[in-house]
């Protein structure tokens, strides 16, 4: 589901890439791994690998999302509301009360090398909802293998493939935005399709896969093995990678493994002092990539993801605590276009079905900047800029996503909050002519669609346990 993206149409021409100001991360990335965690672990690889020592054998905790969404919702040319207007997971209305997110976790030590981490996710979102409608599910079941190889450390189970940093920081880390950037979102959180089906070619080398053949998203997470380790260089500047091999698709559903992924990350961080665990204070660069061959009607196309941002995190819950973030990515090779409109009457199937791009001359890249500061202990103002450019590479699908948004959070504790926000929404259409003549149907009624996408606001909490 992707819930930011509002849209208006260019002339022609590609649109000027600008970063426009404000922008939010919160600084409490991380808030639900952080249970008590010593002062060196706010890395993600080891914070989510490694139990507390206080934590002994057993511990059990969680968290509870619930959350309230309203969208404008302005119909297309066709008299349609665009899926964009629609509140996922279901897409039933353009405003919803739902428990979003629903976790709970067991994790602990066995032994001082070995620990382990189960976390099953009860609410209702994009990994938990498919075409056979809502079911719990295991998101996360892994065990960390520490001092046996100097130097590396052994995770197996279902991870965290190493990526994005919002991808990486597990929640309810997002203490700003209900959701991921849309380049996040769109680009690292596709959902899956049936390998073992035959699909219609689409415009332009795309494939139109029905919605009875799309699973939903896997919350970022592969089954698979991953060496991992970080080290303190110097007393101030520790380094982190992580490199895992996994099966690409989604967990659980086996006519959606499609092939080996490969994944990496590095990272650097200067430690600032003062902090501690996740909210510790420091300023890291980190650098990543993925690659997979899924295939698609029995040809096998080379899929890659990269990307490099950096993150400044100094004072949590301080007054004037402070937090920045920026990411650039790229991909190549099965971009997803979701489906602009749900299915009914008069939609044609390239309007409601999601078409798949499988191709490496298909790319997408995109950017988010954002930052937050803490005007009392309790209260923290967020702000996020996010930019997404879908297939510049083919001039008649190609849309830009941008999404201005601004936030504000109470924080009782650091592990629960209430956070209000509000999105600007737009995408660009940055080649009109290209889909056809000025009052052409098909041209008029991706304008029509585009101008049709509203804002959002979003009110939700994360209650902790």
């Amino acid at each position: 589901m992707h819930r930011h993206e509002k849209v208006r149409v260019r002339a022609a021409g590609k649109p000027r890439h600008r970063l426009r100001r404000r922008a939010a991360i919160a600084a409490a990335a991380g808030c639900c791994l952080a249970w008590s965690l010593p002062a060196s672990a706010a890395n993600w690889f080891e914070t989510q690998g490694v139990s507390p020592p206080a934590f002994g054998k057993f511990h059990l905790g969680g968290w509870v999302e619930p959350d309230y969404t309203y969208k404008q919702a302005d119909t297309a040319r066709n008299g349609k509301v665009p899926r964009s207007n629609l509140v996922g997971p279901r897409f039933a209305d353009s405003h919803a009360a739902s428990i979003q997110r629903a976790q709970l976790i067991a994790r602990g030590r066995l032994n001082p090398d070995i620990d382990y981490y189960v976390g099953a996710e009860f609410g209702e979102n994009g990994y938990t909802y498919g075409p056979g409608g809502y079911s719990p599910k295991l998101i996360d079941g892994h065990v960390l293998f520490s001092n046996y190889i100097p130097g590396v450390r052994v995770e197996a189970g279902i991870l965290r493939a190493p990526g994005p940093e919002d991808a990486m920081s597990g929640y309810p880390g997002y203490s700003f935005i209900a959701l991921f950037p849309t380049v996040i979102g769109q680009l690292m959180e596709p959902s899956f399709y049936a390998r073992s089906q035959h699909y219609a070619p689409a415009a332009a080398g795309g494939y139109l896969i029905p919605s009875t053949s799309m699973s939903s998203n896997n919350g970022f997470r592969y089954p698979g093995v991953e060496a991992t380790d970080w080290f303190r260089v110097r007393s101030h500047l520790e380094l982190a990678y992580g490199l895992m091999l996994g099966e690409y698709g989604k967990q659980f559903e086996a006519d959606t493994a499609n092939g080996p992924i490969v994944a990496g990350r590095l990272q650097a961080s200067w430690l600032l002092g003062g902090g501690k665990g996740a909210f510790r204070n420091d300023l890291t660069g980190f650098v990543w990539y993925q690659q997979a061959r899924p295939d698609l009607n029995g040809v096998a196309n080379t899929m890659r993801r990269y990307g490099l941002g950096a993150t400044l995190r100094r004072g949590f819950m301080v007054p004037g605590g402070r937090s920045l973030k920026f990411e650039y990515m790229r991909g190549s090779g099965d971009i997803v276009a979701p489906s602009p409109f749900l299915q009914a009457p008069g939609v044609l199937p390239a309007q409601y079905e999601t078409t798949v791009y499988p191709g490496s001359n298909n790319t997408a890249h995109g950017y988010y900047l954002s930052a937050g500061v803490f005007v009392t202990r309790n209260i923290e103002l967020d702000a996020r800029y996010d930019y997404y450019d879908r297939l510049p590479n083919l001039p008649a699908q190609e849309r830009t996503f941008a999404n201005l948004g601004a936030g504000i959070q109470y924080h009782f504790s650091p592990l629960t909050r209430v956070v209000v926000d509000y999105f600007s929404r737009r995408v660009d259409i940055p080649n009109p002519g290209a889909i056809g003549p000025a009052n052409s149907p098909a041209r008029l009624l991706a304008q029509s669609t585009a101008a049709a996408v509203g804002n959002e606001l979003d009110v939700y909490a994360i209650i902790s346990f």
